[in-house]
């Protein structure tokens, strides 16, 4: 994405960073997940680029945006939708498809449900999605805690390396990404602000009112490896299409949370096909 357009989007308080390919193309947004950047979608973004106008953020506290502390003391739900809706309006893209990982999964789910018309369809690859009762709450908040604050010291380590040196310990961590990835995953968690932990991990994920208010075709993308962190189970995604046929779902084989790092090829040729069957690629 070197060579693509690259400006600022004033935002709630915020500067948030863009990058777009341009072109008279149909529209496509990248939304990534915490702790990682508009970048963590280079190689994603530059294999659609040929057919869209693909527009990816960062969010704040991410990147190049402003940091957390500077922009408001918010990261809460709305805002990261209001964020997203601001970056659409501000572009002035027409009814956009969505892409997004993780947080930034679950931040296109809400705004879809809330602004049933800003797009035409998504793809959410495995979205922070948990929805608990009351009496499983105290067991996720000290599981949550225990998470956040490993979680932490391994960015805040992270960045205490040169940028050399955390590539190296990612190619060791994850052999079998390809280089770019391994390079835009080190970028994204040395450009990340640590204060985003005190207010990010919340209790609860809405995502079945989410779900039921859709009203475009949404692909639900999970992996098959809890072990590697996929949040995504089979039973959750059936009992999704169950709630909205709307939506369809598809799970990659030997990937955990990070699919498309795990199995591009295999990713990127479901998200195509779902482009083909819905025929997103034409314009609105």
């Amino acid at each position: 994405m070197n060579n693509w357009e690259q400006g600022f989007i004033e935002s709630n308080g915020a500067q948030l960073n863009y990058f777009r390919s341009g072109g008279n193309l149909p529209p496509i947004v990248l939304v990534h997940g915490f702790t990682d950047s508009a970048v963590y979608f280079t190689r994603l973004a530059e294999s659609l680029a040929t057919d869209w106008d693909v527009v990816a953020y960062d969010a704040r506290g991410h990147g190049k945006s402003s940091r957390y502390v500077d922009s408001g003391s918010r990261f809460d739900d709305q805002v990261r939708v209001s964020d997203l809706v601001n970056v659409i309006e501000y572009l002035s893209l027409d009814r956009p498809v969505l892409i997004g990982h993780s947080m930034g999964a679950a931040t296109i789910a809400l705004t879809l449900a809330e602004h049933p018309q800003i797009s035409r369809g998504a793809v959410l690859e495995d979205p922070a999605w948990w929805e608990l009762d009351d009496d499983q709450l105290e067991l996720r908040r000290a599981g949550r805690a225990q998470q956040a604050a490993a979680w932490r010291e391994w960015v805040l380590a992270f960045q205490a390396m040169s940028i050399e040196d955390g590539i190296a310990m990612r190619t060791t961590d994850e052999p079998t990404w390809n280089s770019t990835d391994v390079e835009t995953s080190s970028y994204a968690r040395i450009h990340f602000d640590l204060d985003l932990f005190e207010p990010f991990l919340p209790e609860r994920s809405p995502w079945r009112a989410s779900v039921r208010a859709f009203q475009q075709p949404v692909l639900l993308m999970l992996g098959s490896m809890p072990e590697r962190s996929a949040i995504i189970t089979p039973q959750l995604a059936i009992e999704a299409r169950e709630l909205n046929p709307m939506l369809t779902w598809n799970q990659i084989d030997a990937a955990g949370h990070h699919l498309r790092y795990d199995q591009f090829d295999a990713f990127i040729g479901a998200v195509n096909t779902f482009f083909a069957d819905t025929g997103m690629r034409t314009r609105a």
